[in-house]
């Protein structure tokens, strides 16, 4: 869901382009120049389709009068034409003074005209009756303003205006069968420090704001009734041009720079560094007007060197991007009490995002590294106190040794791995994460063996007042325990004091207090087993590239089971491997209590979950792909296992995994894949493209595109309706959520 550019028409004529309009029902964008020259261009083509110059002087507004299909030019020569389609002229007026603004008040039925000193409102008359579209004889005008009216606008009846001698009025109308009158309900005589440019009605389901620019370089937020809310600062010229895209919710506004500034005007923030539709985008010439066409979405915008850019919104577009230093490997989060975001880079930080409680496109970021943490090790390699130096600078190189069975991802990962080597001189990057709700623990995993236990910290120290409260809610209780029914209102109490103790948690900082040292090589793969799988304990199932499957307790942070294949000689090499190849990704399943696992070998192994390794036993193997497995998911709508493959294919098999139900072909790389919590659609990224597909047909009903490198994780967030990605290409991106309508057996959310 962004604004992306659609084309741009150079050279559109030898005189500057001074006003810019549009014909919605037509699909075309009309230009008008400083010497009065008015061309049309097709909106999808940039074609031009018709030109006139009826004007002899400096077009200064363009105006789409949607109810006749009218346009309405006005120009400092005086006049004012009314074009009907074709560029054929209906109505050419002639009102003596230059004409700087025009804009149309729909609840009287009035054209509203700003001059220098005054502004006049003239009654409208489609069918000519008066002889003119509009009716001079019952026109009327104030003279409050003392300069040049540069914006006038209408809202229901009001009509607001600002000028050059920096007023800032509102006015509002009433007509008699004889008379039309204006009567000024607000007057701000210093709205701005110098002459006003631009004028901006925003209006949103929330609320109604106003926005002017100035030759000050400030911009003013005002309420409907002209109270001015903020002002902004932060633009390094002149304000040139302003519009509100609706479909995106933002405001673009231009001073100067290359490309436009982008503002969240629900909660003044800039988020030019949020959206997606400038990161990329080539240098170009300085951008001074702008005009939004409210039907279709386009945003036109004329350049300093007479060039005319137009956007198109594409609702495939991320609706966030957000920006690291390192190429990112894995995505978690947690929706428990507060949204957070998590990511792992090739240099070992963890980054924690938060989302402004005010904007939905800003985010904050905290930013941790192993190195200012001394965390507890725990596990078979607990007493190594350095690593090896091949395992803190690369991957293990055995890969690289076979390279006919090194799948396209790892020998990605590998040269991934030396273009960031000086970045990883002490810290390894981070492979794999999940956020487990139950024990409010980050789990990270490292290509160097160790998994990195990350915790919030404790708060109790921070906010005396909490634990006061806690004191006092709890001293109540035990007062009036008898008089309480039952314990529904002392749960309640507690329950709503410990809801604002974890809010203030997960405000707080980040820890990594523990490290699980249990594997030689890189840990690739890993799955959580909540106790609500009927086991008295969280556990962890961890396993990589040294194909050893590992069983932690995540509450003692101890290792508690190594798999082992009883049927092989203790001495064996292959005694504790898991498979054949390298594990690439592991899903744990609640319902059946089985965990599976994917393999480089092509094949998936399904086992019974246990905490001791004889019980572990093999369900059975999923064989059909062809390259590298490299995710594997439970759907939990359909009761089906999920796979991807580095062959192409989404492979759908049957709950106890005996047989192959479905094949999807995509055509490109699996890197990742996850579930829709919502409509159970197949979400998957692509190389670099998310696809989401509709797992009972096999269509793809949605793509995202946007990001330039490889897709190494992707999650869904119901409670945001959204897709998360993160990707080599330093970004994490979000996208907005697929849903089916109702006459596809699910309701829009």
């Amino acid at each position: 869901m962004a604004m992306q550019k659609h084309l741009s028409v150079r050279e559109c004529h030898q005189r500057s382009i001074t006003a810019l309009g549009f014909h919605s029902a037509r699909r075309e964008f009309l230009t008008g120049f400083q010497d009065g020259m008015i061309k049309w261009w097709d909106l999808d083509t940039g074609a031009l389709a018709q030109s006139a110059a009826e004007h002899s002087g400096m077009v200064t507004n363009i105006l789409y009068w949607s109810d006749t299909k009218l346009i309405f030019s006005s120009s400092n020569d005086g006049t004012l034409i009314v074009w009907t389609s074709g560029a054929v002229v209906l109505d050419k007026i002639k009102l003596g003074n230059p004409i700087f603004s025009i804009a149309i008040n729909f609840r009287r039925h009035l054209l509203v005209c700003g001059f220098k000193k005054h502004i006049s409102v003239y009654p409208l008359d489609e069918q000519k009756t008066c002889g003119h579209v509009i009716n001079l004889n019952k026109s009327f005008s104030d003279h409050q303003h003392t300069d040049i009216v540069s914006c006038v606008m209408s809202l229901d009846s009001q009509i607001y205006t600002v000028g050059y001698d920096r007023k800032f009025l509102i006015f509002d109308t009433y007509q008699t069968p004889e008379k039309i009158c204006l009567r000024a309900v607000h007057c701000n005589s210093h709205a701005h420090d110098a002459g006003i440019t631009h004028l901006l009605l925003v209006r949103e389901r929330e609320s109604t704001r106003i926005l002017t620019g100035s030759f000050d370089r400030t911009v003013g937020v005002w309420s409907q009734d002209g109270q001015l809310i903020q002002r902004l600062r932060q633009f390094t010229g002149e304000i040139t041009g302003m519009c509100y895209v609706a479909s995106v919710k933002t405001v673009w506004i231009t001073s100067g720079n290359s490309y436009p500034l982008v503002l969240d005007p629900r909660s003044g923030d800039v988020i030019s560094d949020f959206v997606d539709t400038f990161q990329s985008q080539e240098d170009s010439p300085q951008i001074k007007q702008l005009i939004c066409l409210p039907e279709t979405s386009h945003v036109i915008g004329s350049t300093k060197n007479n060039q005319t850019i137009v956007w198109k919104y594409h609702k495939m577009g991320c609706v966030t991007v957000l920006h690291t230093k390192h190429p990112v490997e894995c995505l978690s989060y947690t929706g428990k009490k507060l949204f957070l975001l998590f990511t792992g880079d090739s240099s070992g930080t963890v980054e924690k995002w938060k989302r402004n409680d005010l904007s939905p496109f800003t985010y904050s970021k905290e930013s941790y590294n192993m190195e200012d943490t001394r965390p507890e090790r725990r596990g078979l390699r607990c007493l190594q106190q350095t690593q090896m130096t091949d395992h803190t600078s690369k991957r293990p190189q055995s890969r690289l040794q076979r390279p006919r069975t090194a799948g396209v991802l790892r020998k990605g990962i590998i040269l991934n791995n030396q273009r960031t080597s000086s970045t990883r001189t002490k810290c390894c990057g981070y492979t794999k994460s999940l956020f487990t709700d139950e024990m409010d623990l980050l789990v990270m995993a490292a290509e160097s063996g160790d998994i990195y236990l990350w915790e919030f910290d404790d708060v109790s120290g921070g906010f005396p007042e909490d634990s006061a409260a806690l004191d006092d809610i709890q001293h109540l209780i035990e007062e009036y325990n008898s008089l309480l029914p039952g314990a529904s209102v002392a749960d309640s109490l507690l329950k709503a004091q410990n809801t604002k103790g974890t809010l203030n948690k997960h405000l707080a900082g980040f820890t990594c207090k523990k490290v699980l040292a249990g594997h030689f090589k890189a840990v690739t793969a890993l799955a959580v087993v909540e106790k609500e799988s009927d086991f008295s304990a969280v556990y962890l199932l961890s396993s990589g590239w040294d194909r050893r499957l590992c069983v932690w307790n995540l509450q003692t942070c101890s290792l508690i089971e190594t798999f082992s294949r009883p049927e092989l000689d203790q001495w064996s090499d292959q005694r504790e491997t898991a498979c054949d190849g390298v594990v690439m990704d592991m899903c744990y399943c609640p319902k059946r209590k089985e965990f599976a696992y994917s393999s480089s070998d092509g094949n998936i192994y399904i086992r019974h979950f246990a905490t001791v390794s004889s019980e572990m036993t093999l369900v059975n193997i999923l064989k059909g792909h062809e390259a590298e497995v490299t995710s594997v998911v439970w759907h939990h709508l359909m009761d089906k296992w999920i796979t991807g493959s580095e062959d192409g294919t989404i492979r759908i098999w049957s709950e106890d995994g005996s047989q192959c139900e479905k094949i999807l072909h995509t055509k490109g790389v699996i890197t990742c894949v996850c579930i829709d919590q919502i409509n159970g659609c197949i979400a998957a990224g692509v190389h670099d493209t998310v696809r989401v597909y509709d797992p009972d047909s096999l269509l793809q009903v949605q793509c995202n595109v946007g990001h330039t490198d490889l897709i190494r994780s992707l999650i869904h967030i119901p409670e945001m309706k959204q897709y998360v990605s993160v990707s080599w290409d330093r970004t994490v991106r979000i996208w907005k959520a697929y849903y089916k309508t109702n006459n596809q057996h699910n309701s829009k959310y």
